[in-house]
C-alpha cells in the first residue's frame, strides 16, 4: 500500500470513529420510539408509557409508545430487528420473554438483543377466598396431597409465569394439580371469586380491592422477602417453599447498537426511574424495585430459558 493509500485509511478509520462518537454524544437527535408487544391498556403497556413520559424529562426528545402486538412478542421483535442498530427503537421485554423464547415459537433468541434494564417486577401469589378453609401454604399443599389435586387451581395464561410458581410449588410440595388458564389476571379473580376456582395463582396488584377488602386472602407470596404492600401475606419462602420468583419488565434493543448509546439510554433510565413521579407510579401499582443491569439480566434471562425449557417438557408441552 502507497503512504497516500495508507494515510487515507487512517484518515476514513478516524472519521468512521468520529462518527459513532458524534452519534452517541447526540443521541437522542430525534424522537425515541419504545415499541410494546402488549394491547394498550396492559401493565407492560402501563410501565412503557409511564417510563416514556420521564424518559422525555431526561432527554427532551418526543418518546412514543407503539403497541405491536402478536405472536407473544414476535410482531414487535420483527419490527425492532428490522430497524437500524442505532437507539431509537427501544423495545419492551419482560420475564415472559423466556418462555417464549423455550417454547421456540418464535425465531428469536435471547442473544439477538441487547438487554437495558428491568424497571420494575411483581410477584406471583397464592390466594384464596376469605371464607376457604385454608389458612396457610401448608394446609393447601397437604389438601392436595390427601385429595390426589382436587383443588381447582388457574391464573392467567397456560405455561406461563403463574404456571411456573405453580409447577414449582407442586415439586417443593409432592403433589399434583391441574391448572385452569385465564386470558387474564381479572378473569382468574373473578372465578376465584365467583367459586369456580378454589384457588388463584394472580399478581397480588390484580386483586389489590379485593386483599384490601378482605375477600381474598395470601396463602403465600412469591418474595424474597415479605412485601411492603402486603406485610400481611407471609412469603412462600418462609413456610418452607422456597420459591423466589419476579416477573420483571424492562426494556432491550437490538444488538450492534453502540455502547456509547446504551450507555446514554441506560443513564436516563436510572434518571428517569429515580424522580418522583416514578417512585409514585411504583407505590400505587404496588410495584417491586429491581436493579437488573445490562449484563445481568442478560445472564438472568437466558438463565431463565433453561430453566423454563425443563418446566415445559415435564408438563409435555415441548418435546
Amino acid at each position: 500500500m502507497s503512504i497516500s493509500k495508507w494515510m487515507m485509511a487512517i484518515v476514513v478509520g478516524l472519521g468512521m470513529i468520529t462518527a459513532g462518537h458524534a452519534h452517541a454524544a447526540t443521541y437522542p437527535s430525534k424522537d425515541v420510539r419504545i415499541v410494546c408487544w402488549s394491547a394498550a391498556g396492559a401493565s407492560l403497556d402501563v410501565t412503557a408509557r409511564t417510563l416514556a413520559t420521564e424518559l422525555e424529562k431526561v432527554w427532551g426528545e418526543t418518546t412514543i409508545v407503539e403497541n405491536r402486538v402478536g405472536g407473544s412478542g414476535a410482531v414487535a421483535m420483527a419490527y425492532a430487528m428490522s430497524q437500524p442498530a442505532d437507539g431509537y427503537v427501544l423495545l419492551t421485554t419482560t420475564s415472559s420473554l423466556s418462555f417464549t423464547v423455550a417454547k421456540g415459537t418464535i425465531p428469536f433468541k435471547v442473544e439477538d438483543f441487547i438487554m437495558l434494564r428491568a424497571v420494575e417486577a411483581e410477584p406471583s401469589a397464592l390466594a384464596v377466598r376469605k371464607d376457604s378453609p385454608l389458612k396457610t401454604l401448608d394446609d393447601f399443599v397437604k389438601t392436595m396431597k390427601s385429595t390426589s389435586g382436587s383443588l381447582r387451581v388457574g391464573g392467567y395464561a397456560s405455561a406461563g409465569f403463574h404456571q411456573f410458581t405453580y409447577y414449582k410449588l407442586q415439586q417443593l410440595g409432592g403433589f399434583s394439580g391441574h391448572w385452569v388458564p385465564f386470558d387474564g389476571g381479572n378473569q382468574a379473580v373473578a372465578a376465584l371469586l365467583g367459586g369456580h376456582l378454589d384457588a388463584a395463582i394472580i399478581t397480588p396488584s390484580s386483586a389489590l380491592a379485593q386483599i384490601e377488602s378482605g375477600d381474598i386472602r395470601i396463602l403465600g407470596i412469591s418474595t424474597a422477602e415479605r412485601s411492603p404492600f402486603f406485610p400481611q401475606a407471609p412469603t412462600m419462602a418462609e413456610q418452607g417453599y422456597d420459591i423466589v420468583e419476579y416477573l420483571w419488565r424492562g426494556l432491550m434493543v437490538k444488538k450492534g447498537t453502540p455502547k456509547e448509546t446504551i450507555d446514554i439510554i441506560n443513564a436516563a433510565i436510572d434518571k428517569a426511574v429515580s424522580g418522583e413521579k416514578w417512585q409514585a407510579y411504583m407505590k400505587n401499582r404496588c410495584l417491586e424495585k429491581v436493579s437488573y443491569a445490562s449484563e445481568e439480566l442478560t445472564k438472568k434471562t437466558i438463565d431463565e430459558v433453561s430453566e423454563r425449557k425443563a418446566f415445559l417438557k415435564d408438563i409435555g408441552l415441548i418435546r
